[in-house]
């Protein structure tokens, strides 16, 4: 009876940490949520102020964006963007008047929770039907190398949630089953 006892404390220790530790790296960063240059579809002209939503508010300490040419890698500018709540914006130079094409805008913002978050959105400028096929394949291209550098940075914070949840369940459950190992080899030791 003593050894399931100091099990179960274990598991219970053992469980509580887990959760500890994992509940904060689960909603660790702010993610694109939304934004005037997210979307499928490529926009008729390039815009003059850009826009991203971000999943919390970053906070107002290091924050740029710089946008560039997909095709050439040319930065065309970079500026610190204002923030208004979740929404950060800036203004595109009057001198920067690209045309149709394949741009990205990159991001490094203080997250809300003080951590620094590096990104990148894709987006297309241009019109017909041949635009909207290489806008949406290009758009897959740059998702997949963004999920490369960080998988977890596109998930929901509800996903991330569920798999810290999963994670600590899945640890419970080993520890239990390794009690129960434990507490059968030691019955049938102080039996014999």
């Amino acid at each position: 009876m003593q050894l399931r006892q100091v099990t179960t404390g274990i598991a219970a220790g053992a469980a509580g940490l887990a959760i500890g530790l994992s509940a904060p790296l689960a909603v660790a960063h702010d993610s694109v949520i939304g934004g005037n240059v997210v979307g499928d579809a490529p926009l008729e002209e390039f815009p003059r102020e850009i826009t991203l939503e971000f999943s919390g508010i970053p906070r107002d300490d290091f924050n740029t964006f710089a946008v560039s040419d997909k095709s050439s890698g040319e930065v065309l500018f970079d500026a610190t963007p204002t923030i208004d709540g979740r929404n950060l914006t800036v203004e595109v130079p009057q001198d920067i008047e690209p045309g149709d094409g394949e741009y990205q805008v990159g991001f490094r913002i203080t997250s809300s929770d003080g951590h620094s978050t590096l990104g990148s959105v894709p987006f297309s400028v241009g019109s017909g039907a041949g635009g909207h096929e290489a806008a949406d394949a290009s758009a897959d291209g740059a998702r997949e190398g963004e999920e490369s550098q960080d998988p977890l940075s596109s998930l929901p914070a509800a996903a991330k949630w569920i798999i810290g949840v999963g994670a600590v369940l899945v640890v419970g459950a080993a520890l239990f089953a390794f009690g129960a190992k434990t507490r059968r080899a030691g019955g049938e030791g102080s039996e014999g």
